[in-house]
């Protein structure tokens, strides 16, 4: 029986089991502040979702798993801090199949090849979501029941109705949550908070505190159900008539109103997301107009003010962004505060139009997560679902019988067999996502979408307005670097026969080490302007786009090429022998789109002049550049406006996302031999930012390399 057919039949089965019997996330996690008799524990709740699937057996799990999330919502422990303005975490549940766990892959019936394992990785990606904002702030909980339950009464049949029915009752529920946190609160002397809680339980929030107060509820309860929620939509925007009543109304001043946000940020940071919670400002509306306004200003001086790694930002800007606007921002980056990715909206634009996407909805333009582009609101983006390693096809064209005779052959055999893994990695995952909806759906979050709601759809069954599947791309200049070394060492130099090149790699360059540095040194190298590799790097970029490229998904839709790595440089380097590049065996591949460490030599407008000879709106799962400039001598010494030129000009050039580091190695260095005096010293690591302190040794020793190259 071939794997599909197996996983096929396990479905039914896995459904029936009890939830205890699955690898849960967070089953053992209850808030610290849980007020005594508020509600039940670990051990009760745990026994309630058995009884629920086992009385819900041989129906469609979104009834179980609904009410699973009812009995959460009106049975478990809650908290909230003394005197405090917004709720508290809520228990970190997680009432849905973590297809991000290997062990669940085993209970699926899928056993990956070995260089399926080692080439990519195809799984369901339910961790990069973003909800429709505006009708979860336009409805509150009961307005979003209600919506559904107007919606049944046209359904066409029994299925669409039980998926309304679902949408319905867990709305309900989160209704009646909100009361009992109410009540909670007003028992620990949160007395504002109880009030508005009160509010948004039977109305859509009235007031900035409101708004803000449901939507930190919402987002507790959607990580509740299963999805990682990675957005906050267009935040600006989003809050802005709330903002603007309430000062017209004397009910907060611009001040109060800051204060408000600042402790939505300490609920942010709070929480503990390690790839923090993205926030989207600035932008342009649906005329073309850049988006400004009083909650940007306060968005960003927060930001400057507290210097965390979390919330992060995305600043979404283009060649009609004002340059006091995009100073602002530019000022943050300079002085240290880089938790922030610049996202270009012009080729965006152009990226999402290729793709089919409305016009209109240009102006819901977004990231979600680290670096992936979506329309916030009407898009399931599933950004890691396939994750394809460029480099390892190298290995399997050295292992090959009959060696190709020169460079051109090469290529071609390498080409060849990337786009065989592509194909494989693709068919897995569409074959993983076509039982999503079996195994993982989500009522909740399928209820914000107005577009699941009149398609009486589920979100992981299409019911989107567009449903996407990414296919991560990873290694670009390790894949580029090891193709060009190949020329470079056989057909140009003549140094080595491709036999011998073999027999190097083999023994991973054991006893050639001044072969090694040559070629690390000497052979063209990705990141520096140069067309010997970079138009290398641009014919593996055009093949691997066009191999994923509307290729269809398993959940209605399509998937689409993405090139960055986020940590799977590390992880796919060590599943990697050694490369042509000069690359050992087990070590990182090329982060992103930046030469690999140490290479990177031209500095930072070189790696924007390699990128920018790729068709960077043909990567609509994302692409980003990582740049390193010299941290800020001074206040006042122009690195503001050079980070803003700099900031221009990849827009101008094409760049899709570019994100920033400011440091030099000799701070590096410092802060490693005396953490104690860098406490605050923050990196943007991929799509997020950690503490200097907090890093592996491994990583700090890539940026002391990346740092160094580009100092010499």
């Amino acid at each position: 029986m071939k794997w599909v057919e197996k996983f096929a039949a396990t479905v039914a089965a896995a459904a029936a089991l009890p939830l205890a019997a699955v690898p849960w996330k967070g089953l053992d996690r209850i808030p610290a502040e849980a007020v005594d008799g508020s509600g039940i524990g670990r051990e009760e709740v745990i026994k309630r979702f058995d009884a629920i699937i086992a009385e819900n057996a041989g129906k469609p799990f979104i009834a179980a798993k609904t009410k699973c999330l009812v009995a959460l919502f009106d049975e478990a422990r809650l908290s909230v801090k003394a005197d405090d303005r917004f709720v508290d975490c809520f228990p970190e549940w997680y009432i849905g199949y973590d297809y991000r766990d290997r062990r669940v892959w085993g209970f699926l019936g899928k056993t990956p090849k070995a260089l399926h394992r080692d080439a990519g990785l195809a799984c369901v990606d339910c961790s990069h979501t973003c909800p429709d904002w505006n009708s979860v702030l336009a409805l509150g909980p009961k307005g979003l029941a209600d919506r559904a339950r107007a919606r049944r009464a046209t359904a066409a049949d029994d299925d669409e109705r039980l998926f309304l029915d679902c949408v319905a009752e867990v709305y309900d529920a989160v209704s009646r949550l909100c009361l009992r946190w109410a009540d909670v609160a007003e028992k620990r002397g949160a007395a504002a908070c109880a009030a508005d809680l009160r509010e948004i339980a039977v109305h859509p929030p009235r007031t900035l505190a409101q708004a803000l107060q449901w939507s930190l509820v919402y987002d507790r309860c959607q990580e509740a159900e299963g999805e990682d929620l990675r957005s906050q939509g267009n935040f600006d925007r989003l809050f802005l008539k709330f903002y603007e009543a309430d000062i017209a109304a004397g009910r907060e001043t611009r001040a109060s109103a800051k204060e408000l946000f600042r402790r939505v940020y300490d609920k942010f940071f709070a929480q503990g997301h390690h790839n923090g919670k993205n926030i989207a400002l600035a932008g342009f509306d649906a005329a073309g107009r850049p988006v400004w306004n009083d909650i940007s200003e306060i968005l960003l001086e927060l930001h400057y003010e507290l210097n965390r790694v979390n919330p992060k930002f995305t600043f979404i800007y283009g060649r009609n962004t004002p340059r006091r606007q995009l100073l602002k921002a530019a000022k943050c980056l300079a002085d240290g505060r880089t938790s922030i990715v610049f996202f270009n909206y012009d080729t965006a634009a152009e990226m999402f139009l290729r793709r089919g996407k409305n016009r209109d909805d240009l102006q819901y333009m977004g990231l979600i997560g680290c670096y992936e582009p979506a329309i916030l609101g009407r898009e399931m983006i599933c950004s890691m679902a396939a994750r394809v390693n460029l480099a390892k096809p190298l290995e399997a064209v050295m292992a090959r019988k009959e060696l190709p005779r020169d460079y051109p052959a090469f290529e071609a055999a390498y080409l060849k067999q990337l786009g065989g893994v592509i194909r494989e990695i693709l068919s897995d995952t569409a074959a993983f996502e076509r039982h999503w909806y079996d195994l993982n759906p989500a009522p909740l979050l399928s209820g914000t979408f107005t577009d699941c709601i009149r398609n009486a759809r589920d979100a992981t069954r299409g019911g989107c307005a567009y449903n996407q599947s990414g296919c991560v791309m990873v290694g670009l200049g390790t894949a580029a670097d090891s193709l060009a070394a190949v020329r470079y060492l056989v057909d140009e130099r003549k140094i080595l026969t491709m036999e011998e090149l073999r027999g190097v790699l083999k023994s991973n360059w054991e006893g050639r080490e001044e072969l090694r540095l040559m070629v690390q040194r000497t052979a063209p190298k990705w990141g520096n302007n140069d067309d010997r590799v970079d138009l290398i790097a641009k014919r593996v970029y055009d093949f691997a786009a066009e191999a994923a490229n509307s290729t269809p998904n398993g959940h209605g839709g399509t998937f689409q090429a993405g090139f960055w790595s986020i940590f799977l440089d590390m992880d796919m380097g060590r599943a990697t022998a050694a490369t042509p590049d000069g690359r050992r065996a087990k070590d990182p591949l090329s982060r992103n789109n930046v030469s690999t460490a140490g290479c990177g030599k031209e500095g930072p407008t070189a790696l924007a002049l390699s990128n920018a000879k790729l068709d960077l709106a043909n990567s609509p799962d994302g692409h980003i550049l990582d740049v390193i400039l010299p941290a800020s001598a001074r206040p006042g010494d122009g690195a503001a406006e050079r980070v803003a030129s700099i900031l221009e000009t990849y827009a101008k050039l094409g760049g899709q996302s570019i994100h920033m580091n400011c440091f030099n190695s000799k701070t590096l260095r410092a802060a490693r031999e005396y953490p104690e005096n860098y406490p605050d010293l923050q990196v943007r690591v991929c799509g997020w930012n950690v503490l200097w302190r907090n890093l592996s040794k491994a990583e700090q020793d890539h940026f002391i390399a990346t740092a160094e190259a580009q100092e010499r």
